[in-house]
């Protein structure tokens, strides 16, 4: 299970923490309020009052260096999608070409495969390659066979999962 990015220890600590940096806040709040007004507080020995403020500058500081700490992985986790995004930005047509080589496509084929997994239907490919729609629909054929799948779909989610796959292979 995971709570913001963080695996549930990571989050029960969190959480703790949070707490002790409240109890550490209504602690500050409450002396200063009781000095404010001149309000003794007869139920607290003043060793201890002085103990509970330390402890409540600890908590505090615990609060800070936990801020610290999720910053530092907020920032880390942040530039590590940013790394992803600008691979999958700049490696995509790469990535593409790649499997399409991969399956033996001619160049003709290539270029009607990268339209499909645009999203152009055959008659549109016609109009931008300049040819019938036969000729499309017989380049599609053939894409659909050597690549052993039967549809668009499959063959852009194809094309997607093996992207996401060799992303996830990454080291960054």
């Amino acid at each position: 299970m995971r709570v913001l990015g963080l695996r549930w220890p990571y989050v029960v600590l969190l959480v703790l923490v949070l707490v002790i940096q409240a109890a550490s806040g209504l602690f500050f709040v409450f002396s200063l309020v009781a000095d404010v007004f001149l309000i003794r507080v007869p139920f607290i020995p003043w060793e201890a009052y002085e103990i509970l403020q330390i402890l409540a500058s600890l908590g505090l500081l615990c609060g800070v260096l936990c801020s610290i700490i999720m910053l530092a992985l907020t920032v880390r986790r942040s530039r590590r999608i940013e790394d992803q995004i600008s691979a999958v930005a700049g490696e995509f047509q790469s990535h593409v070409e790649r499997q399409f080589q991969a399956w033996g496509l001619t160049p003709s084929e290539r270029s009607v495969a990268l339209l499909v997994v645009k999203g152009f239907s055959n008659g549109e490919i016609a109009e931008i390659r300049r040819s019938s729609e036969s000729t499309i629909k017989s380049h599609v054929s053939s894409i659909f066979r050597k690549s052993g799948l039967t549809s668009r779909q499959l063959l852009v989610t194809g094309v997607i999962e093996d992207l996401l796959a060799a992303l996830s292979q990454d080291p960054a």
